[in-house]
């Protein structure tokens, strides 16, 4: 069985300017995010690595910015 590839690692690669902004928005708008699975004793997804709260996290950290987070969520909405 193959992993799949870490969320958290490929925004980190983006951060550190591996891969250009184009190719970021075009990629994670067609990740295969997981449910997110919801405590209410823990504020981020710490155990899971592939939900969209780690986008949006992004965003709040400066990683990515709000213009990036919005065309992420345009394209993922427009493929369905």
């Amino acid at each position: 069985m193959t992993e799949k590839p870490s969320l958290r690692a490929y925004l980190r690669h983006y951060a550190q300017g591996g891969v250009p902004r184009e190719e970021m928005i075009e990629t994670i708008a067609a990740w295969d995010f997981e449910e997110e699975v919801h405590d209410e004793l823990v504020v981020e997804p710490t155990g899971q690595d592939n939900v969209f709260a780690l986008v949006n996290g992004a965003a709040l950290l400066g990683t990515i910015t709000d213009d990036d987070l919005d065309e992420i969520v345009r394209r993922k909405q427009a493929r369905g």
